[in-house]
């Protein structure tokens, strides 16, 4: 198994030489040092069924269950199906907006330390990719930014160690553009994730180091500041970050597996529209793992 850089400064990096049905002990740890070491893993010419896709993922850590259940594959909960394939009745194959605005999956749960993956059961010229933003360098663009700073009632970036956030399923944005996407949840599903609260700047479960955690997507407001203010702070801190740190976009071929560290990345989809052509349509396979969950 071989890793080279797609990105700058390792921000991305390809397996080579790999088959993930046939991964031994050795050749999973490794997989878990790329991901820490790189944010991004693109590992191409996979051909894997539902149950040997899962039981890959379980090799980096606990599987997580998505709230929405109703687009998971039958007969596996931690699956998520993502498609842009609408039937003529109007029946989804799968989630169609799966986040098409920054954000950082599932971090509107208490937890820390959640892997994501997507499976390209099904792809095409017109599929839409997504795209990822490095955060590791976005602790230095906020202590270097006093105007964002000030923003935040912070006198240094010291105090910006102790700011808290709110975080709540959905899309900071809808606060105050309803134009923006969004995923409806039923009263039952919002029961489920009801929201929690983290520090602006969390402590990587696996590698300890300090960084920006999930300021867009679902950081909602920080406490002691109003809504205006949060959503000001936060947009002009996303606004920075967008701006100065590297983003690569990745478009699938089907077999195409991508694993990310969501505790230092930011993520979006792109180019997603809806098609009724079922040859057209993509189909990426979901899953999520809290790899703090197990022994590292």
């Amino acid at each position: 198994m071989k890793a080279r850089s797609l990105g700058k400064d390792g921000f991305v990096g390809e397996i080579v030489g790999f088959d993930c049905t046939k991964k031994s002990p050795a050749q999973m740890a490794r997989v878990k040092e790329l991901l820490f070491e790189n944010r991004v893993l693109v590992v191409r010419d996979q051909w894997l069924s539902p149950q040997s896709y899962q039981e890959f993922m379980e090799g980096l850590g606990l599987t997580v269950c998505h709230v929405l259940q109703n687009f998971t594959v039958e007969g596996y909960p931690s699956i998520l199906k993502i498609s842009d394939y609408v039937a003529p009745d109007g029946t989804l194959l799968g989630v169609l907006d799966g986040g098409t605005y920054w954000h950082s999956d599932m971090s509107y749960l208490p937890d820390l330390g959640f892997a994501t993956s997507l499976y390209a059961v099904r792809s095409s010229a017109r599929s839409g990719g997504t795209s990822f933003v490095d955060l590791s360098t976005a602790w230095d663009l906020l202590r270097q930014n006093q105007d964002i700073l000030a923003i935040f009632g912070c006198a240094s970036a010291t105090d910006a160690l102790t700011l808290n956030v709110v975080h709540r399923f959905g899309n900071r944005q809808t606060r105050l553009d309803r134009g923006a996407a969004r995923q409806e949840l039923s009263q039952e599903q919002q029961s489920r994730v009801p929201g929690t609260v983290h520090r602006l700047l969390e402590r990587h479960p696996a590698t300890g180091r300090i960084g920006l955690f999930a300021p867009s997507g679902s950081a909602m407001e920080i406490e002691g500041l109003s809504e205006e203010q949060s959503v000001q702070a936060l947009d002009q801190l996303e606004d920075a970050i967008l701006g100065n740190c590297d983003v690569y976009t990745h478009h699938y071929d089907p077999g195409d597996l991508v694993i990310w560290d969501n505790m230092t990345t930011l993520h979006r989809g792109t180019g997603v529209h809806p098609t009724e052509n079922l040859e057209e349509c993509r189909l990426l396979h979901r899953i999520n793992v809290n790899y703090a969950a197990v022994t590292l």
